[in-house]
């Protein structure tokens, strides 16, 4: 058993699938990507290949074997048997002992240990991380569900071909090319019946297959069409509760899943035609080979052993056929599959790194904006034309109407989108000529809706970094969040730190999960501090306690905060009004209810702010 643990172990490692580090884009054509992404298997593949031919050859020259051993034992007296043919049988009884096992085994494990679990490792690993690089706006034009549905189909479906390649078609065409030479060998009048039946064999396929791969693709897309519409409808299921027509929402859920069924129907109706044209071919078959087999020994022109490795191969190319059909459709099915999640997953990156970009250096957080402009391709909406200086440490706040702007701003300081016009510096470093993780790193944010992991409350603070219990715990506490994640408990039992908060923090309160979020900005440490509506789940109270903590946070950042409540950002610096992707204005708070403007207008509306600003 040692033995086989050893061979298991140097299959299994026979290459790392998380080796590479290659994030250029995947090829969007099949063999390409086919080629380059299994190439570090290419060794395991040929010698599973080489594998799988000596196999089926092992397996047709034994049926031939079988015949002859008919022959042998119809004209050798009993006691003579293995005075004259003993070696013979003795080799024979090793092969099929010793030497099958032996092949077969290696190549199971070849199969099934080397390359299908690697391949798909490989695969997936190589798409998640290239995908994983697109930016934030990348991924808002789809559903998060559907992407990685492809990516996880499209890893499938790769697999799945490399293996229908290396093991189904391999052997079969080699089975059904040996079986014809082994039956012309016996009598060359014996390859007509198998001619015959590869002529009719290979139309069944020429009708069968073009239109599988058709319905395939169709139900391919009716799939993903089901699988964004339930992924919609379960992210959004608190505003379907709310707002929805339940017989408009089974209607419409009706329709997508009718349409599901129908392609599956589509697919399902050539499975038929395929199995009975398979079941009406394996008669012609065995009809042809036994009974031509029997008019040539009738005649005397062949020996009774050639009838019986004619009914043998009769029945077992009849298997080989059907098994090489559903390969060769499973085989069109995965590439179909595979085809349509690279125009998703292998897309060029919307933001890419220039090369030989640098890392981001932050001496002291200055931001220096200038002549930004971006529409989303739209022409109109985001920002148009904006100039705008930070000085280090500058505490400045981003207000204005829904749409004036704010959050292109931001993301465009993040680089989740290139702008369509101008720049953005930090120390005099232009942020679309710096690595994104380096420009990333630097910043710290709280977002209007904070997205947890489904992980731990420390994990979730701490993510992507080495921490003590302290440091993570300390965070909590300058967030006002260690006593209510004192007394959290999972449906695992897991308590405190160690709890799982849920998808997107989904156990959680919404002021919960913002205090986490919150925890999370301190415990980075960043040198410039993005807060987008920061405060905007909490409560008054709760808002008042933690504004002392994010002042402390902000000290000595550069801190750009984004707002509707105003009394959030009414101690800032400087407070910068949009309008239609322009500043409208700019000052302090005082300044500008002086000026009697568009602040001063928003804040009115607010009876004044809130929390007692004066």
């Amino acid at each position: 058993m040692s033995l086989f643990r050893s061979l298991f172990r140097m299959l299994e490692n026979c290459v790392d699938p998380f080796g590479s580090r290659d994030l250029s884009t995947p090829s969007s054509r099949v063999l390409p990507f086919l080629l380059r992404e299994f190439r570090p298997l290419r060794a395991a593949a040929l010698a599973s290949v080489g594998l799988t031919v000596i196999s089926a050859i092992l397996e047709v020259w034994l049926i031939g074997y079988a015949g002859r051993l008919v022959d042998t034992l119809a004209s050798t007296p009993p006691a003579s048997l293995w005075r004259e043919h003993g070696t013979g049988l003795l080799v024979a009884a090793a092969l099929v002992l010793v030497v099958r096992p032996v092949i077969h085994l290696f190549s199971e494990a070849l199969d099934d240990l080397a390359i299908r679990p690697n391949a798909q490792a490989l695969a997936l690993w190589r798409v998640h991380r290239y995908v994983s690089r697109q930016p934030v706006g990348w991924f808002r034009r789809d559903l998060a569900g559907r992407i990685a549905a492809w990516v996880r189909d499209g890893a499938s479906a790769a697999t799945s071909a490399v293996y229908c390649t290396v093991h189904i078609l391999t052997y079969v065409t080699v089975y059904i090319g040996a079986s014809a030479w082994l039956m012309a060998s016996m009598d060359p009048r014996m390859a007509l019946p198998l001619g015959l039946w590869l002529v009719l064999y290979a139309a069944l396929m020429v009708y069968v297959v073009p239109r599988y791969r058709r319905a395939s693709g169709r139900h391919q897309d009716a799939a993903s069409a089901l699988t964004g519409h339930l992924v919609d409808s379960y992210v959004n299921i608190d505003t379907l509760a709310l707002f929805a027509d339940q017989e408009a929402g089974d209607r419409e859920s009706r329709g997508v899943l009718e349409g599901a069924r129908r392609a599956h129907l589509r697919v399902q109706r050539l499975e038929v035609t395929m199995n009975v044209g398979m079941m009406t071919l394996s008669g012609v078959l065995m009809a042809g080979l036994t009974g031509y087999g029997i008019v040539l020994w009738h005649s005397g022109a062949a020996p009774i052993g050639l009838v019986a490795a004619a009914l043998a191969l009769s029945f077992r190319i009849t298997a080989m056929g059907e098994w090489l059909l559903d390969g060769v459709s499973s085989l069109f099915g995965a590439l179909g599959v595979l085809r349509k999640a690279l125009r998703t997953i292998a897309q060029p990156l919307a933001v890419a790194d220039r090369p030989g970009s640098a890392d981001l250096v932050v001496n002291g957080g200055r931001i220096r904006i200038r002549d930004l402009s971006h529409h989303y391709g739209k022409g109109s909406g985001g920002l148009d034309g904006i100039s705008l200086d930070i000085a280090p440490g500058e505490k400045v706040g981003l207000v204005g109407r829904s749409g004036a702007g704010k959050s292109t701003l931001v993301s465009l300081l993040l680089r989740f989108f290139e702008p369509e016009a101008g720049t953005i510096e930090i120390d005099g470093q232009d942020v679309t000529a710096v690595r994104q993780d380096s420009l990333r790193g630097q910043i710290a944010m709280v977002t209007q809706e904070a997205m947890l992991l489904h992980r731990s409350v420390r994990d979730n603070i701490a993510y992507g970094r080495e921490a003590s219990d302290d440091l993570v715990e300390a965070a909590a506490r300058k967030a006002s969040a260690d006593e209510f994640i004192a007394g959290l408990r999972d449906a695992d039992g897991r308590t405190g730190y160690a709890a799982h908060v849920g998808e997107r923090g989904v156990t959680l309160s919404g002021g919960q999960r913002q205090r986490i979020a919150i925890a999370r900005a301190i415990f980075k440490d960043a040198p410039i501090l993005v807060l987008d509506e920061a405060t905007s789940a909490l409560d008054s109270e709760a808002e008042a306690a933690i504004h002392e903590t994010l002042g402390e946070v902000m000290a000595g950042r550069t801190t750009i905060a984004v707002a509707h409540r105003l009394s959030t950002i009414a101690r800032m610096d400087r407070i910068v009004v949009l309008d239609g992707g322009r500043i409208a204005e700019e000052g302090t708070h005082a300044s500008l209810l002086a000026q009697g403007g568009l602040y001063a207008a928003l804040w009115a509306r607010q009876s004044g702010g809130f929390l007692g600003v004066e």
